[in-house]
């Protein structure tokens, strides 16, 4: 298997850790990467990835500054790469007031999890949906009008 990261001019931090984390939860990952200047060229260094290095899915990681928000033509420009490749564009984007590590750990775990690990995924959700029957009540709300 085979991901890509984006690297942004700046985003160093969070690709680094998005890095370590992928390389510890999947054996035998090969992980390619791709520096672009700014965060609003990353579909093209997502599109790159994915038809030069065959990579099966690419991760964009940055972490926005206090005020600091995405512009509409990144998130434009994401979508269209992400549905002429056909293939999954994760986005890292870290909020000012958020620690950069324990956000890009997080997310980079999710990552895995939907992508690598879909079973354990699916079993927790079938979980959480049991817990929720048994939490039902048997109130019902129109037997009032009857």
């Amino acid at each position: 298997m085979r991901i890509g990261i984006v690297e942004v001019l700046g985003a160093e931090e969070v690709n680094d850790i998005l890095e370590h984390e992928f390389e510890k939860e999947v054996e035998g990952l090969e992980i390619k990467r791709h520096l672009v200047p700014t965060i609003d060229d990353a579909a093209l260094g997502a599109k790159k990835l994915i038809e030069d290095m065959s990579c099966d899915t690419v991760v964009v990681g940055y972490a926005l500054d206090d005020n600091e928000r995405l512009s509409q033509a990144f998130q434009h420009t994401i979508l269209r790469a992400q549905y002429e490749q056909k293939k999954n564009i994760f986005r890292v984007i870290v909020p000012g007031d958020q620690d950069v590590e324990p956000y890009a750990q997080a997310a980079a775990k999710e990552i895995i999890r939907y992508f690598y690990k879909p079973d354990e995924l699916q079993h927790e959700r079938s979980v959480m949906k049991s817990e929720e029957k048994k939490e039902e009540s048997s109130f019902n709300p129109f037997a009032l009008f009857g």
